[in-house]
């Protein structure tokens, strides 16, 4: 796990227009001797993991390395000779894979970074580690480019271990971080508790769905209302297993579990980070040019508690658009088209029935 980091670690200063061919962080045989390490450490982790101040919060990486390790050299690295990480937690709110060409290695380096790292490092899990949607988005095939032979035995134990992450974590008991949202299902911070694991993700809302499925989904899948003034609960452009909430529910969540902030992910925006529900939801979003489909800045946002005050503060630290070439961290090739930003509320003629199977979970993927 440490040769992985520090190899990464001495090649981001120079050259990555061939790392898609040539970047080999490891073997398919060592990527399997993580997926052992780390499953351990995940496993006695809680579905609702706590995290201590102060904390850094990453949204969508979708595959893009290069703009992951953008943020690592410009503001610090989760690392003990150049970073931060004896002060600093970190928290990536999922969606590690799919779409970008570095699906792999980026879970190859955050796993290698939990093991060094299990009470620094928290990884939740977002919509896209589901082996239903990653078969289709890019990670499948990824794996089978990257593995050969050994490709789709390291697939199917990579999404093993996707199903022991957290679905949330809530740093100093005050802000609440996950890939989705709250949706209709999620009341209380006990409904994100103690959820046993494996957590598998139900294909399909039916008479027979348990309202702790229903909890999963929500929190992988929801999305907040295109803006302030939509109140209440709606249908979903991205199917009928989820909704979309707006900032009525946000505000009595928060009250009703004192919390200061939720910080999510699951949607791009303009700036990398957009504010929700008169401040109390904050969406952040990591990759820069989406897709290279819009021309997004992507954010991290750290979270301190200020000396004076006692309160938390939150600050986002952004990568401009641009400012690094990272167009050839996207695959060519899509599977369906990226979600629209969220400030393309008519983008609905998008949505799209989730995988081959057409089980209807989703209509835009993120």
């Amino acid at each position: 796990a440490l040769r992985i980091v520090r190899r990464l670690m001495e090649l981001s200063n120079g050259e990555r227009s061939d790392w898609r061919y040539n970047l080999n962080l490891a073997t398919g045989r060592e990527v399997l001797l993580l997926c052992g390490s780390v499953v351990e450490i995940l496993r006695r982790e809680d579905s609702l993991v706590q995290v201590p101040l102060p904390c850094r919060v990453y949204g969508d990486i979708h595959g893009q390395l290069l703009d992951l390790l953008e943020f690592f050299n410009a503001f610090a690295w989760p690392d003990k000779r150049r970073g931060d990480i004896w002060s600093m937690s970190y928290v990536f709110l999922g969606d590690f894979v799919d779409r970008g060409a570095y699906s792999c290695d980026v879970v190859t380096l955050l796993f290698s970074l939990k093991i060094l790292y299990p009470k620094k490092i928290f990884l939740v899990r977002g919509n896209h580690e589901d082996r239903l949607m990653n078969v289709n988005y890019g990670f499948h095939e990824n794996c089978l480019r990257m593995f050969h032979h050994e490709g789709e035995f390291v697939w199917e134990r990579m999404n093993d271990v996707f199903e022991f992450l957290p679905i949330a974590a809530l740093v100093d008991n005050t802000i609440l971080c996950i890939h989705g949202g709250i949706g209709d299902c999620i009341s209380s911070l006990d409904d994100l508790r103690g959820i046993p694991k494996p957590i598998q993700v139900t294909g399909e809302i039916t008479a027979s769905t348990t309202r702790r499925d229903r909890i999963v989904l929500d929190a992988l899948w929801s999305d907040p209302t295109d803006n302030d003034q939509v109140l209440g609960v709606h249908m979903s452009p991205r199917g009928k297993n989820t909704c979309r909430f707006g900032p009525d529910r946000v505000q009595e969540f928060n009250r009703r579990n004192g919390l200061k902030l939720i910080i999510r992910a699951h949607e791009c925006v303009q700036h990398g980070y957009e504010y929700f529900a008169a401040g109390q939801l904050l969406t952040v979003f990591s990759a820069t040019n989406y897709c290279n489909e819009y021309n997004n800045d992507g954010a991290m946002v750290i979270l301190v508690r200020d000396e004076w005050t006692g309160e938390v503060k939150e600050h986002a630290q952004v990568i401009k658009s641009g400012a690094v070439d990272t167009s050839h961290g996207w695959n060519d090739q899509q599977f369906r088209a990226p979600s629209p930003m969220r400030s393309r509320a008519d983008a609905g003629h998008e949505a799209a029935v989730r995988g081959a199977g057409g089980d209807g979970r989703v209509g835009w993927p993120t």
